[in-house]
């Protein structure tokens, strides 16, 4: 007997180098009944290393988070995509009008802080520490509301 494929989230932030990443490894943490990936609208070179900190701080796993643009989830050969959460403003019109639009069965628009825009990498850790229980909370709702016939 085959087992059914793990529901797909894609969580897209502007530049997949931190609060995207951050989503990611926390779904992929605490939702095991889901697959997680994440991307960005324009392609960041590197992961924040002040999210990996944080994410080593709450003894979440960071090992192989890296940056992708939203668009190698609708090359051939991609995983297919069951939900896409925008995390912040800018990105909720770039993924309405995605390609990955009419294939998603399941589309949610959070309002978190768009922390890239903080230049000092001091800031951007305390950011994403003051972000992160909201973050891991709404990943658990979802988790639980949008798949709850996955688990």
């Amino acid at each position: 007997m085959a087992l059914a494929p793990k529901p797909s989230i894609l969580f897209v932030c502007r530049d997949n180098a931190g609060l995207s990443l951050l989503a990611e490894a926390i779904s992929n943490h605490t939702q095991p009944h889901l697959r997680a990936f994440s991307a960005g609208l324009m392609l960041q070179a590197r992961v924040d290393l002040a999210a990996v900190e944080c994410l080593h701080a709450e003894g979440v796993p960071a090992d192989g988070l890296s940056c992708k643009p939203i668009e190698v989830f609708t090359l051939p050969g991609a995983p297919h995509i069951d939900a896409v959460v925008s995390l912040v403003q800018g990105a909720r019109a770039s993924v309405e009008c995605s390609a990955l639009r009419p294939s998603a069965r399941h589309h949610h628009h959070w309002q978190m802080e768009d922390v890239s825009d903080l230049g000092d990498i001091h800031e951007r850790r305390l950011a994403y520490r003051r972000l992160l229980p909201d973050l891991r909370a709404a990943i658990g709702v979802l988790g639980a509301r949008t798949f709850a016939a996955a688990a």
